[in-house]
């Protein structure tokens, strides 16, 4: 389900064909947690572990401007916002704290100071780096299902149907 499961390399892709989801699609789905599953102990303990270890990397980083294979980018905007390829935000200048959503999905930080309107960090990640336009009507994805990892590589652009057939309980025939 998280690091470590997905092998196909999905760097570079922004937005996968339907031609490229075919092709992707056994991987994906096997990477993915069924519907079913989100309330067993296994799924929660998976859960719990990434968030430790993102909670854990953003404690030892805040005070870090920049670390050494970061890359930042403006957001288009928000002009004194930056995202970083690893799913950091500056604003003015500062690294913002993320939480957990407040609404209680685990694995979808938010940052901090803004949770009234709940910027998506992972949404902010795709506007800058896989150049995500809201009126696509395309579902960003997290590869590996781990919603801790808001990492430009971890991201990718799925249509609505696409997205479906991955988080399924049954494979599905395309």
């Amino acid at each position: 389900m998280f690091e470590g499961d997905v092998t196909m390399n999905f760097t570079g892709f922004k937005k996968l064909s339907d031609e490229e989801f075919k092709k992707a699609y056994n991987e994906l789905f096997e990477a993915c947690p069924r519907p079913k599953d989100y309330n067993t102990e296994e799924y929660k303990l998976k859960v719990e572990v990434s968030r430790k270890r993102f909670f854990d990397f953003q404690k030892r980083t805040m005070d870090i401007d920049s670390l050494p294979w970061e890359i930042w980018k403006r957001h288009p905007n928000y002009n004194s916002w930056e995202i970083s390829n690893l799913g950091r935000v500056k604003i003015d200048g500062k690294i913002q704290e993320q939480i957990d959503n407040p609404d209680g999905s685990k694995g979808y930080l938010v940052l901090e100071k803004y949770t009234s309107k709940k910027y998506l960090v992972y949404r902010l990640v795709a506007d800058v780096f896989l150049d995500r336009n809201e009126g696509e009507g395309l579902i960003v994805h997290h590869i590996n299902n781990d919603g801790y990892n808001c990492s430009e590589d971890n991201l990718i652009m799925l249509t609505q149907t696409q997205d479906a057939a991955i988080h399924t309980n049954e494979k599905k025939e395309l």
